[in-house]
């Protein structure tokens, strides 16, 4: 009985171990969790920009707003503008330079291409949305 306490205690170490060990901080997102499920009617005046590839436009939604993409005719890319540096400073806002080549975040001017990819040395990624495009209609969602 004493042998069987001693190899479960050991087990669960080495599970615990494992656990700890396996995390990866690229996968690691500060930016809290809100759902998203939005529908955007791109004919509506508001979102014109988005008629044109490397246009863009914010909306409301997700965790301090979103960055919605055109990066050509069929594929549209949203990004929450809650910066994952700094996360938990009201500066930690991201917005779309006004050169339109990248965007960059408020608190130390950190900036990500339009995949969200850190250029500069932001130690996270931007939280990308998933976009589903129907007709005049674009999906924005968590899934």
């Amino acid at each position: 009985m004493q042998y069987i306490k001693k190899w479960s205690a050991v087990v669960w170490v080495l599970g615990l171990l494992f656990t700890v060990s396996c995390q990866n901080d690229e996968f690691f997102d500060p930016v809290p969790y809100v759902l998203v499920d939005i529908e955007v009617n791109l004919t509506n005046q508001q979102f014109a920009p988005l008629r044109l590839d490397k246009g863009h436009v914010d909306i409301l939604g997700g965790s301090r707003g979103i960055i919605i993409y055109r990066e050509n005719a069929t594929t549209y890319k949203a990004f929450d503008k809650h910066s994952p540096h700094r996360s938990d400073e009201i500066c930690a806002i991201v917005d779309v330079h006004p050169s339109g080549l990248f965007m960059t975040e408020s608190c130390d001017g950190l900036s990500f291409d339009f995949n969200g990819n850190p250029l500069d040395g932001a130690p996270y990624f931007l939280r990308q949305y998933v976009t589903r495009l129907d007709g005049n209609f674009l999906y924005i969602t968590n899934e």
